[in-house]
C-alpha cells in the first residue's frame, strides 16, 4: 500500500505568521507587479527619448573636431559620451578616405553588444562622419530592480512588525487560554477526583471551559457504565449468546492451543462435528422461539454427556463442536458419538408438543487425520457431510477419499458454471399419451448436461451437487426458459404437443425468484394457460403449507396447472390434496415395475387411482415399460401413461418427429 504523504503539522504560532506573512506579501508582491508594469510601460518611452537625445549631442558635439580633424578633441568627447551610464559601446566612422572607425566600450561590454541607435556627423550640411551607440539593454531593469529592492525591505518590516505585535495578542488572548483548556481535557481522561477549573472570561473560550466542566461529569458517568458494557461484550465476543457455549471465535482459539499442547505432549484429540438433522422443519413449523428452546436444551444434553475437560461449541445455527482431549483409543470416541446421537435424538418436551430431531456427526482425529488445527475442523466438516448424505442420524469417521469426493464435487461445480456460460445444457422430452387411444397429451421436459468429455449426463449426475452449491435456481431458471422458448417454436411449426411439464425441486420453489422467472420467460415466448406446468414432489407440497399454498395460488394466476410427481412415496398425509387440488398425480414408478403381478402393487395403485377421481384429479402412471402394465392400469382408468414401452426422453427434435407420427397414425386411424 503506498505510504499516504501528511502536510506537517504547525503550531498555531508557526500558522499566524505564515498568515500574516502571506497576507502582507501577497498584496505586496502583487501590487509591486502591477506597479512594475505601469512603471515600464511609462519609463519605455522615455528611455528612448533620451537615447535618442544622448545621440543628438554627442553628434553635434563631435562636428567641430571631425571639422578641424583634431583627433585629440575628438577622442575626448567621445570619452566623454561614454560616461553616459545607459551607453555601453560607440563607434565613429569618418568620411575622409582611409580613416579608420574609432570605436569605444566599458569594461565588460563589447561593441556591437545592446540596443544601437546611430546618426549622420553634418556640417552645413556636408556628411563629416556617421556615429553609432550601443545602449544598455537592462537600462530598465536596473531602475527596476531598485525599486523592488526597497518595496521587499518595506514589506519584510511589515510582517516582522504585526508578526510580534499579534504574537503577543495572541498569547495571553489565545494561546494561554488553549494551553489551559488542553490541561482540562487531560483531566477528563482521568479516572481521579478533578476539581473543576474556574473560568472568568465571558468570550468563547471561557464558554467552551465551562462546557467541558459539564462534560467532565457526564464522561465520568459514561466510563462507569463503559466498563461495565465492556465486560459484557467480552463474555459475548466468546460465548454463543443464546446457549452459552463457546462461540466459533473462542472454538478456534481452544482448539488451536489445544493442538500445540497436544504436539507438545504427543497426545491425540478428536473432533466431532454436528449438525443436526431436520431443524429447519422446526422453525418453520413451531417457530423461532421453539428452536431456539431446543437448542438450549440439546446444548445442555451435550455438555453432560461429555467430560468436563473436553470443549463444547456452537458454531452458527444447528452446528456443534466437541473436543475430545486424550482421545487416543478409537472405540472410545466411537461410544462417545453414540452417547451424542442417542442424547440428541431424545425427545424435547416444549409447550408445543414434544420434538424429536437426529444428527449427523463427522470425526476427524489429531494428528492421525489433520496436522493443524484448521485442517482438523475442514476433515470433521467433510466427514459429517459424508454422515448427512448417507442418510443423517449417524457417525462418519474422517476418510481421505472424502477430500477426493469434495474435489469432484467442487470441480463439477466450476464445470457446471462453464456449461452454463456455454450452453452446454439440453433438454429431452418425454411424451405423455392418452392410455385408450395413444393420443400425445404432453411430454414432461428433462434437463441433460452435454458434456464435452464424458457426454450426455442425466440429472442424477450433477442436480444433487447443483442444490449443495446453490446452482440449483439458475439451473432451475433456464429450464423454465428453454421450455419456453420450445413450445413457442413448436406453436410457430404448427405442432400441437399438448401440456410441457418442468420439474420444479425444493429449493427453487420457495426461491423468491421463482415467480418472477416463471412471469418473464411466460411473457417472452407468449405461452398460453396449460401449455406449460409445473411438477412438485409430496415432500415440496407438506413442507410449510400456508406458504405452498399461496405459492400454488400465484401459479395458478399464471395459468400454470399443477402436478404432483412420485405420488405415494412421500410420509405426508394426503390431506394436501384437499387444500392443492393439484391437475395431475404421477404414481410413481416404484409401484408400477412389478404389475400386474404383484398384488400389493395392484391394491396401491387402484387405491391411488380412485382417490383421484374421486376428487377430480387426472392420474399419470410412470415407468410403464411392458404391455401387460400398459393393459392394466388403462383398464382400471389411469388416464395418462408415461415410460420406455411409449417413448425415451429424447431431444426437440426427434420428439417433433414422434410427435408428427402420433398425430398421422391417429388421423389415418
Amino acid at each position: 500500500m503506498p505510504e499516504v504523504r501528511r502536510w506537517p503539522t504547525l503550531s498555531i504560532r508557526a500558522s499566524v505568521l505564515i498568515g500574516i506573512a502571506l497576507a502582507v506579501i501577497v498584496p505586496t508582491v502583487a501590487l509591486w507587479k502591477m506597479e512594475e508594469r505601469w512603471t515600464r510601460q511609462a519609463q519605455e518611452p522615455l528611455v528612448a527619448q533620451n537615447r535618442q537625445a544622448v545621440l543628438g549631442l554627442m553628434a553635434a558635439d563631435l562636428v567641430t573636431p571631425l571639422w578641424t580633424m583634431d583627433e585629440s578633441a575628438l577622442l575626448y568627447r567621445l570619452q566623454r559620451g561614454l560616461l553616459e551610464p545607459s551607453v555601453n559601446s560607440l563607434r565613429l566612422t569618418e568620411s575622409r578616405p582611409l580613416s579608420k572607425p574609432v570605436e569605444l566600450s566599458k569594461a565588460g561590454a563589447v561593441v556591437g553588444q545592446g540596443v544601437l541607435y546611430k546618426a549622420e556627423v553634418l556640417h552645413e550640411g556636408e556628411r563629416l562622419g556617421e556615429l553609432e551607440i550601443w545602449f544598455d539593454p537592462q537600462q530598465i531593469e536596473h531602475a527596476l530592480a531598485e525599486r523592488r529592492t526597497g518595496t521587499i525591505q518595506l514589506a519584510a518590516l511589515q510582517v516582522l512588525l504585526s508578526g510580534l505585535v499579534l504574537v503577543v495578542i495572541l498569547t495571553r488572548r489565545l494561546l494561554g487560554p488553549i494551553q489551559r483548556l488542553k490541561q482540562q481535557a487531560s483531566q477528563m481522561a482521568s479516572r481521579g477526583t478533578v476539581v473543576p477549573t474556574e473560568w472568568n472570561r465571558r468570550d468563547e473560550l471561557g464558554e467552551l471551559g465551562s462546557h467541558l466542566n459539564e462534560v467532565h461529569t457526564q464522561v465520568a458517568e459514561l466510563f462507569d457504565q463503559l466498563e461495565g458494557q465492556k465486560a459484557e461484550l467480552q463474555r459475548m465476543a466468546l460465548q454463543d449468546t443464546l446457549t452459552g457455549l463457546p462461540n466459533r471465535a473462542l472454538f478456534t482459539e481452544l482448539t488451536r492451543a489445544s493442538v500445540a499442547a497436544a504436539h507438545r505432549d504427543g497426545k491425540c484429540l478428536a473432533l466431532l462435528f454436528i449438525d443436526l438433522d431436520r431443524f429447519k422443519p422446526v422453525n418453520d413449523t413451531y417457530g423461532h422461539a421453539a428452536g431456539d428452546v431446543l437448542l438450549m436444551t440439546l446444548a445442555k444434553r451435550l455438555r453432560a454427556v461429555v467430560r468436563s475437560s473436553d470443549v463444547v461449541a456452537r458454531l452458527s445455527g444447528d452446528e456443534f463442536t466437541v473436543l475430545l482431549h486424550d482421545a487416543s483409543q478409537w472405540d472410545q470416541v466411537s461410544a462417545t458419538a453414540d452417547r451424542v446421537l442417542k442424547e440428541l435424538e431424545m425427545p424435547v418436551h416444549l409447550p408445543v408438543g414434544d420434538i424429536s430431531v437426529s444428527a449427523s456427526i463427522g470425526v476427524a482425529f489429531y494428528p492421525a487425520d489433520a496436522s493443524d488445527h484448521e485442517t482438523l475442523v475442514s476433515y470433521a466438516d467433510t466427514a459429517m457431510y459424508a454422515a448427512k448424505n448417507l442418510g443423517g442420524s449417524r457417525t462418519s469417521f474422517f476418510r481421505e477419499e472424502f477430500n477426493h469426493q469434495l474435489q469432484a464435487a467442487l470441480q463439477l461445480e466450476a464445470e457446471m458454471r462453464q456449461a452454463l456460460e456455454r450452453n452446454e445444457f439440453v433438454l429431452h422430452y418425454q411424451p405423455l399419451v392418452d392410455a385408450r387411444s395413444g393420443a400425445l397429451l404432453g411430454c414432461e421436459a428433462l434437463m441433460r448436461w452435454q458434456h464435452p468429455m464424458r457426454g450426455l449426463l442425466s440429472p442424477f449426475h450433477f442436480i444433487p451437487v447443483a442444490e449443495q452449491c446453490g446452482l440449483i435456481s439458475e439451473l432451475g431458471a433456464w429450464t423454465i426458459r428453454t421450455a419456453c422458448q420450445q413450445i413457442a417454436r413448436w406453436k410457430q411449426a404448427g405442432l400441437q404437443v399438448g401440456t410441457v411439464a418442468v420439474n420444479v425441486s425444493a429449493l427453487e420453489f420457495r426461491h423468491h425468484r421463482l415467480l418472477d422467472t416463471l412471469t418473464t420467460a411466460i411473457a417472452a415466448s407468449g405461452v398460453r394457460p396449460g401449455e406449460l406446468e409445473i411438477e412438485l414432489t409430496e415432500s415440496v407440497l407438506m413442507t410449510d403449507i400456508q406458504t405452498t399454498q399461496l405459492i400454488i395460488e400465484r401459479l395458478h394466476a399464471l395459468g400454470l396447472p399443477l402436478s404432483v410427481d412420485d405420488f405415494g412415496t412421500g410420509y405426508s398425509s394426503l390431506s394436501y390434496l384437499k387444500h392443492l387440488r393439484p391437475a395431475k398425480l404421477k404414481i410413481d414408478r416404484s409401484f408400477v415395475k412389478d404389475l400386474p403381478g404383484d398384488e400389493g402393487d395392484q391394491v396401491l395403485v387402484r387405491a391411488i387411482v380412485q382417490l383421484a377421481h374421486s376428487l377430480g384429479i387426472k392420474v399419470v402412471a410412470e415407468g410403464v415399460e411392458t404391455e401387460a402394465q400398459q393393459a392394466f392400469l388403462r383398464d382400471i382408468g389411469c388416464e395418462i401413461l408415461q415410460g420406455y414401452l411409449l417413448s425415451r426422453p429424447q431431444d426437440a427434435e426427434a420428439f417433433e418427429a414422434f410427435a408428427r407420427r402420433v398425430s398421422d397414425t391417429l388421423v389415418d386411424a
